[in-house]
């Protein structure tokens, strides 16, 4: 990633639309997160930001965003299904069991 860009592109396209600059590491950390919402691999994210180990940029520069947890409830849906206790002995009759369906 240039770095020179910031200051000579992205942040001067900022100002006129009154758009806060919070500094380069907050740069970083949403276009990490923004990637990986476009579904653009880890690896891929690892490079862009130049980093030795794809953990950190998992860890510490990709964010959960609230619509991510929501979208990944729905798919695969969860749903409860109950077992009896001839079925799975290890499981009180009644009691509900988590599948995915």
């Amino acid at each position: 990633m240039n770095l020179d860009l910031l200051a000579t592109e992205v942040i001067p396209a900022l100002e006129p639309e009154k758009i806060p600059w919070y500094r380069r590491h907050a740069f970083r950390r949403g276009l990490a997160t923004n990637l990986h919402r476009l579904g653009v691999s880890d690896k891929v994210i690892q490079q862009i930001l130049r980093h030795a180990n794809v953990t950190t940029t998992i860890k510490i520069y990709v964010k959960m965003v609230t619509r991510d947890a929501e979208d990944a409830m729905k798919t695969p849906r969860l749903s409860v299904v109950r077992r009896s206790q001839t079925s799975n002995p290890n499981t009180r009759s009644g009691s509900p069991v988590f599948s995915c369906i």
